[in-house]
């Protein structure tokens, strides 16, 4: 089944449009939490905490993206916390969208798509459904992670961070935004490559914080997912994730890392505190659309 398709399957099927974001921010990690562990047990620490909200949400979210910076940063140590969350996911069935941000020319590119995706000549090192990417090297640089169609990419268009018109809103010759052509590029990677929903697997990141743009890029880009960070901790708005989603409602995954992760009430209720955050937003989510 094609990635597209497996995802709007599931918002369909879990009346969810949520993904929860997989980032251990170590210094938010809750004391109590910590306390069980020793300072040499940092892998089984973070993949523990991890795991144990995947088991209190997996029921309300429809995949999981784990951001990678927030593993490599503690060596040898993270990236063994994210293998053991990688294979607790798989277990359970849940789509993995790694949040690496890769991109090179082609044959690094390729390197790239096998670390994530896998082909003939390896399995990969970090198996994942989809990879967010950089699309600013061009067409050679995305064709790489494109050869499986049961696997996608999210490209970044217009990011959620307070300095992405410094680049993105740039106008370019043509009169359009530098993040408009990067989303009529999309629809050109998609091309015929449709799934039944009407989507392709080359998705978009458009970030919530910036409401203005949304609908605008969802009109430029009809047949790309929209993977919609900043909802929640950064605080984007309702108009924005409203305008992401299709006439069906459906066409965006909406992330929320912070908030379902490290829920205020935790040292009072634990991991039912993060099941509860889960459940609001993606009740939230759905009443936006309603």
């Amino acid at each position: 089944m094609m990635f597209a398709d497996r995802m709007l399957s599931l918002c369909q099927s879990k009346n969810s449009r949520l993904v929860v974001g997989l980032d251990p921010h170590w210094d938010l990690i809750p004391a109590s939490f910590k306390a069980g562990f020793t300072d040499g047990q940092v892998a089984n620490l973070i993949s523990g905490y991890l795991n144990n909200v995947i088991d209190v949400t997996h029921d309300h979210a429809v995949a999981y993206k784990p951001q990678i910076a927030f593993f490599e940063q503690f060596g040898l140590s993270g990236l063994t916390a994210l293998l053991d969350v990688l294979d607790h996911l798989h277990h359970l069935q849940c789509p993995v969208i790694m949040d690496a941000k890769r991109n090179d020319i082609g044959s690094t590119a390729a390197a790239y798509a096998r670390t994530f995706f896998g082909d003939d000549l390896l399995p990969p090192a970090f198996p994942s459904d989809a990879l967010t990417v950089n699309g600013y090297l061009g067409s050679d640089g995305i064709k790489p992670f494109l050869k499986q169609p049961e696997r996608g990419i999210f490209v970044l268009v217009k990011t959620s961070n307070p300095s992405s018109g410094e680049l993105q809103d740039q106008a370019l010759a043509a009169g359009n935004t530098v993040a408009e052509g990067m989303a009529d590029l999309l629809e050109q990677w998609n091309g015929d490559q449709l799934g039944e929903f009407g989507y392709g697997n080359v998705g978009a990141v458009v970030g919530a914080t910036y409401p203005e743009h949304m609908r605008t890029l969802r009109q430029r880009m009809p047949h790309s997912l929209f993977l919609v960070p900043g909802y929640g901790a950064q605080g984007g708005s309702a108009e924005a994730v409203r305008a992401a989603f299709d006439g069906n409602g459906l066409g965006a995954l909406i992330n929320s890392s912070r908030g379902i992760l490290f829920p205020p009430s935790f040292e009072t209720s634990g991991f039912e505190a993060v099941r509860e955050a889960a459940v609001e937003a993606k009740t939230d989510i759905n009443r936006i659309l309603a």
